[in-house]
């Protein structure tokens, strides 16, 4: 698939929804081999997704990082917080397990697109999954690497398999036999030593 097509694809499938967050990546998605999979963002930006695209280049992640640490600093802190980190602790991890990886190539998604401070504030009619599957049908990573227990039971009903945490597992998802880990949700109990052996380990499934 070329990436106008593959453009053209997300764009009618994301028509409906208000400040979408699709996915993250540098350059172009197509070339990603790993997934990292959340239930969904928790930082709602001004900035549109496809304000960081372009149908040559794909999506343009220092850009999208620069304005993601300015909304996030300009954004009204919480009753009885004085301060807020530049990064959440999720994507702190995240920004971790990629720098680990190179040069391979993470896609960043969330099995709904909808961002909210937390994912119980998602609406029923938000909590339905068509993006993630048009990536993961069209992508076909490797290697998904899911975290937070939610995740876990959604695939789990979803797509009729029980995950064990903590171990890689082969899976046959809509046709697609691909491997998955399941952790713990990464904004909690994750180190830097942690995040980063977990970026190596999906490094070297991939080589293997």
């Amino acid at each position: 698939m070329k990436l106008i097509e593959f453009e053209n694809n997300l764009r009618e499938k994301l028509k409906n929804y208000d400040k979408p967050r699709p996915l993250i990546c540098e350059g172009n998605p197509l070339e990603c081999r790993i997934f990292i999979v959340g239930i969904n963002a928790a930082t709602e930006m001004n900035n549109d997704f496809w304000s960081f695209w372009s149908t040559e280049n794909g999506f343009n992640k220092a850009e999208w990082f620069e304005s993601y640490i300015l909304e996030r600093k300009l954004k009204p802190l919480k009753p009885n917080k004085t301060r807020r980190n530049k990064l959440s602790n999720t994507r702190q991890r995240i920004e971790w397990i990629i720098e680990s990886t190179k040069p391979l190539k993470i896609l960043e998604t969330n099995l709904f697109v909808k961002a909210t401070p937390t994912a119980d504030e998602l609406k029923s009619e938000d909590r339905e999954s068509s993006v993630f599957e048009y990536l993961l049908e069209t992508i076909k990573p490797k290697i998904l690497f899911i975290h937070g227990n939610e995740v876990i039971e959604y695939f789990e009903n979803l797509y009729d398999i029980k995950i064990t945490k903590d171990k890689i597992e082969n899976f046959n998802i809509l046709g697609l036999e691909t491997n998955i880990l399941a952790m713990n949700h990464l904004s909690r109990g994750w180190s830097k030593q942690k995040s980063i052996e977990l970026g190596e380990l999906l490094r070297s499934k991939i080589k293997n």
